[in-house]
């Protein structure tokens, strides 16, 4: 390749990386990603506890959803941080999850709590307590945080 069209190659990259640069990437855009990719693991995990829990699935996968939605719910705190609320971006978070940080943890600690109890019971041969325990995890952590933090879809 000739030099020149070296130098117009590497102008042309210059531009390409300034200008993505200068577009700038909101932050919160960013983390407002993430979070949706969690909270999309979260509901894969939930959905095939169920689907095995009423024996469509291999039962011997319980124990690792189970395991898996515990991990989750100890990191699912950490996915919202202050630049990532609804006000940076597309998302169903509504701000009183930031306007409200005391009842958020505490709904936050319900879902480790349950999630970590659906954990141990799994890993036992009591179905019904399992079952029993996926519905708790449902209504008192799942459903209780989409109703009082999250926005219907539209």
């Amino acid at each position: 390749m000739k030099l020149a069209g070296i130098k117009r190659l590497t102008t042309a990259a210059l531009i390409a990386v300034t200008t993505l640069a200068s577009a700038g990437v909101n932050a919160g855009s960013i983390e407002i990603k993430y979070r949706q990719a969690v909270m999309t693991a979260i509901g894969g995990h939930m959905g095939a506890m169920v689907a095995i829990l009423n024996g469509n699935g291999n039962r011997d996968h319980l124990k690792p959803h189970a395991d898996a939605m515990a991990a989750l719910a100890k990191m699912s705190a950490d996915v919202f941080p202050a630049d990532s609320s609804e006000m940076d971006g597309i998302t169903r978070a509504l701000g009183t999850i930031w306007d409200k940080p005391k009842e958020f943890a505490a709904m936050q600690k319900t879902f480790r709590n349950a999630a970590n109890k659906l954990a141990e019971l799994a890993g036992s041969s009591d179905g019904a307590a399992t079952a029993e325990q996926l519905g708790v995890l449902g209504k008192s952590a799942c459903k209780a945080c989409h109703t009082d933090f999250r926005a219907k879809k539209q």
